[in-house]
């Protein structure tokens, strides 16, 4: 007995559509958008630079670990930076001067609040500024915020000669925060300026 026999056009067809049916499928599952969203990501040129969290973010996780425990200082010195990165200089200043009121009398918060002082009005040094690298400086004669900034301000002021010494100085206390590359290239730049000027 010969058996019966599915018509091949009939086999082609239930086929295509079985290969139709799972690849539709899968296309309209989560994990074909996932696949997709990441493959996007892996062709975007900058995808190993991108941050990891967005601004927003950050100054969300800090509001959140100052409402947490709004007495921690080193949070409201945090917000300042964040503040003073987004070129925000009220609130920078409101959070550092949050900071040193709970902290107390502190170099670094002086030279910080220096710091958006000094930008807030354009790169000027102004009597308020001035006053809290003076009160920094009265704390520690070291600080190297204190004194980057008043560097920076004589460099500014074509005064290449303070300039060297002050950046010399901060280059010989050997600390960690500072960038000596940077340092160098400050100093041979204000040696050159210097020789031009003379």
């Amino acid at each position: 007995m010969k058996q019966p026999q599915i018509p091949v056009k009939m086999l082609t067809t239930l086929t295509i559509f079985m290969v139709f049916l799972c690849v539709g499928s899968y296309l309209l599952s989560p994990k074909w958008q996932a696949v997709r969203a990441e493959y996007q990501r892996q062709r975007d040129p900058l995808h190993q630079f991108a941050s990891q969290q967005t601004p927003e973010a950050q100054l969300q996780a800090l509001q959140d670990k100052i409402r947490a425990n709004p007495q921690n200082s080193e949070q409201w010195a945090l917000l300042g930076e964040y503040y003073l990165w987004q070129n925000d200089y009220s609130n920078s200043l409101l959070a550092y001067r949050q900071a040193l009121q709970l902290r107390g009398e502190n170099a670094e918060l002086y030279a910080a609040l220096a710091t958006v002082l000094y930008y807030q009005a354009s790169q000027h040094m102004t009597v308020q500024a001035r006053a809290m690298i003076d009160k920094a400086l009265a704390l520690d004669s070291n600080e190297i915020t204190a004194l980057m900034l008043l560097a920076s301000d004589a460099f500014m002021q074509a005064n290449y000669a303070q300039a060297i010494e002050l950046w010399q100085k901060v280059m010989d206390l050997n600390s960690p925060r500072i960038n000596r590359t940077q340092l160098v290239e400050s100093i041979n730049m204000a040696k050159l300026l210097q020789r031009r000027s003379d």
